[in-house]
Order: structure tokens, then sequence, then C-alpha cells
């Protein structure tokens, strides 16, 4: 289960996310809790890794892109999983177009990540009261590589970005943008959240974006 803690923690949330020191005190959390931690430990079937996205304006040199990008934590393990994800504000606590990225091993969440050029993004527009339920279920699948219909690493991350308004964004990465892939994700997404309408949902191949430049990696952006 996750510790929802106080409210009050997470109040100035815009201000303590854009403070340089968050991501390394966040880290330096992790680890104490990790050290208290005297559970047998799991091993997840390969390292994921959580990055912090925040940017300032939606379009983007690749430059300006990642130096609002900053990698939280790699874990390895359940316990991993669950102290980043125990020590981090929900989504519902993000300032607008903040993102959390969940991505395999070290792979960066960029459309021309040599890793991900050849993939796509599934993405689903959330109601806010669903978000954080949803955010946190598609994390727990994709570490659980309850995706694959094989042993295949097809999906490779999870995002999520607090918008206004209504909806929030959820985006699924995957390596293979094949219809067949495509429907093996939205089936399970439609098996994990059989009460949740998203109202708009789409996948589109990571070269076909405008600003995509294969191999230069001259501009990336996170949006839709």
């Amino acid at each position: 289960m996750i510790d929802g803690g106080d409210d009050s923690d997470y109040l100035s949330a815009s201000e303590t996310l854009n403070d340089d020191n968050y991501v390394p005190q966040t880290a330096a959390k992790i680890r104490h809790t990790l050290s208290l931690n005297k559970e047998k430990i799991a091993p997840l079937a390969t390292e994921w890794t959580f990055w912090l996205d925040n940017q300032k304006s939606k379009f983007t040199t690749k430059e300006d892109y990642e130096a609002g990008l900053k990698k939280i934590f790699c874990v390895q393990t359940v316990q991993e999983f669950w102290s980043v994800f125990n020590n981090i504000p929900t989504p519902s606590r993000l300032p607008n177009r903040v993102s959390y990225h969940l991505m395999r091993k070290n792979r960066k969440p960029l459309w021309e990540d040599q890793e991900n050029e050849n993939g796509g993004i599934f993405t689903y527009r959330c109601p806010k009261d669903k978000t954080n339920t949803v955010w946190q279920e598609l994390c727990l699948a994709a570490i659980g590589e309850q995706f694959s219909e094989d042993d295949s690493d097809d999906v490779v991350g999870i995002s999520v970005q607090s918008r206004d308004g209504m909806q929030d964004l959820v985006q699924i990465w995957n390596s293979n943008p094949s219809e067949e892939a495509q429907k093996i994700i939205d089936e399970k997404v439609i098996s994990l959240f059989p009460n949740i309408s998203f109202p708009i949902k789409f996948y589109k191949a990571n070269s076909s974006h405008a600003n995509f430049e294969a191999g230069k990696q001259q501009k990336s952006k996170y949006s839709s």
C-alpha cells in the first residue's frame, strides 16, 4: 500500500520540485528508508528508473529539455520501488505540466533516445480524480511485466503529467509500434481499469512527431 502521509508535506509542491536540492534530498531519504527495510529482497525482472520532468515550456530544445529532466532513483527490487513511490508527491500534487516517468533500465524519456526511436507512446487522457490510481497500477503492471504475453520487454516506460483542467495525461511507452502491440496494451489497460473511462486515447510512433530527428536528438518535448 502507498503511505499517503500528511497533505501538509506537499502543500508547496511547486516550490519543492523546483528546488535543485529536491532530487538529492529525496534520494537520500529513499536510501535511508531502504536501510530500515528488513523484508526479504524481491528482485524485479529488470531495473527501472524514476525520472522527474520539470519543463519550463511546451516546446524546447533538447538541451533545455534535458536540463529539466532529473533522475530520481533506479530500482532493482520491489522494496526499492515502494521506497521511491512512497517518498515522492503523488501526481495529484504536481504543478501543471510537471511529469514523472518510470523507464526500463537507464533509457531516458526522449523520443529520440536510441532505445526509443523505433517505438511509440499510447496516450490516455485520465480524469484527475483517477490519476493517482492509474499511475500506481500502470507502474505495478510494468515492473511486474504484465503487458507482455511472452518474456519480451515491449513496454519500456510509464509516464504521468499533471495538466490544468479536468484531465491529466498518462502514457505507456513501448518498443514495438505494431497494431498487435497497441492492441495488447489497450486491452491490458481496459482490464486494469474496467470502471474508468478515458475520454481520449491514441497511439503515436515516436518517429512520426514533427520535431523528431533520428540520430540528431535536436529537439524533444513531452506533450500531446
